[in-house]
């Protein structure tokens, strides 16, 4: 167990929204937490189920209570988290999510001893409805900066060149700020130009300015549920939010000149497999010819196989030209069965 000489105050901020079923859990865990120094301010964006009753029967003094008479929307709310936020290190935690006991000492251990970084994040354990475990975000294939055996590393350059690579593999809810950036630099989350990938503009305005941290083990256990709203922005038909953030860095001159071939190559595989999943999304809503007008055409697996044999890579070349086959076939019901089972590969 690691020493911690100096022990500020830690605020935990968790925005809710009808999250009865789960907030009591949650709670549990950032409560059992072996870092006690924490203020825990709950933000209630108008819930019309029981989840203010629910935080109201656990009697703890270090659990405020501010409840929204109307709800403002997801991103306005994260900001009123910022507007909140108390003591050195600030945490906006998820109502649905697990925090393993010694997740908020380690990272408070680590902002201690390395006061460059800006953010740090955990790796993550990701879980179903009721808790079991279905997968890992891990970060063994991801570039960095410098990867030390407790965290890996990244500038802004190393971040973003990441991202194009890999999408946004940042852990929303694990990421712990220093307050006083929150405070003076982000001030509030842009959901207006970005909408439910505001807090990945969020990662990268730190990153403009400090390091950005992520240690390597898995603190969190990350719901990944159907009934989420991340779960409805992955069954969508229009292009992913995430794109609104990438192209708006992408138009920044100073950062234009960084981008290698490498970047814009793996920043077109990241579109071509946008258009698939949102094509797929098509013909799973009976849509086969949005489905066909969207579907990428076959001669882009070059560009998905350019210098990969990556497992990933290698099981969407097969789902794209699989697809083009059941399109072309017109096998409907049985391939929306296949297209069912190469999803549950590709999420693993």
């Amino acid at each position: 167990m690691k020493i911690i000489k100096y022990d500020p105050t830690v605020c935990i901020c968790i925005p809710t929204y009808n999250a009865a079923e789960t907030i009591l859990e949650t709670l549990k865990s950032i409560l059992d937490q072996t870092y006690k120094k924490i203020i825990i301010n709950i933000l209630d964006n108008a819930s019309t189920d029981e989840t203010i009753k629910i935080i109201k029967t656990i009697k703890d003094e270090r659990i405020r209570i501010y409840e929204n008479s109307q709800n403002v929307g997801a991103e306005r709310n994260f900001s009123n988290c910022i507007n909140e936020a108390t003591g050195e290190y600030t945490a906006i935690f998820h109502a649905d999510d697990i925090y393993e006991p010694e997740m908020i000492a380690e990272q408070v251990y680590y902002l201690n001893e390395n006061p460059k970084v800006g953010a740090v994040f955990t790796e993550a354990i990701t879980i179903d409805a009721i808790g079991n475990p279905t997968g890992k975000i891990t970060l063994k294939t991801i570039s960095c900066i410098e990867k030390y055996e407790s965290a890996t590393v990244y500038d802004f350059s190393t971040l973003f060149s990441s991202i194009l690579k890999h999408g946004n593999f940042l852990v929303c809810p694990s990421a712990m700020v220093r307050t006083v950036i929150y405070k003076e630099e982000i001030k509030h989350w842009r959901g207006e130009l970005f909408q439910s990938s505001a807090d990945l503009d969020v990662w990268l305005r730190i990153a403009s300015v400090h390091f950005v941290a992520i240690l390597n083990k898995p603190l969190i256990r990350y719901r990944v549920d159907d009934r989420q709203f991340s779960s409805k922005v992955r069954k969508r038909i229009q292009s992913a939010d995430f794109f609104l953030v990438t192209d708006y860095y992408l138009e920044k001159k100073n950062i234009q000149y960084k981008i290698t071939d490498k970047d814009e190559i793996n920043y077109k595989k990241l579109l071509i497999i946008d258009k698939l999943w949102r094509a797929i999304n098509y013909f799973q809503y009976d849509n086969t010819e949005n489905a066909k007008r969207l579907v990428p055409q076959l001669s882009d697996i070059k560009t998905l196989c350019f210098k990969s044999c990556a497992k990933r890579d290698i099981l969407i070349m097969l789902t794209l030209i699989g697809f083009h086959l059941i399109l072309f076939f017109g096998l409907n019901i049985t391939g929306k069965i296949i297209i069912k089972h190469l999803r549950l590969r590709l999420n693993k």
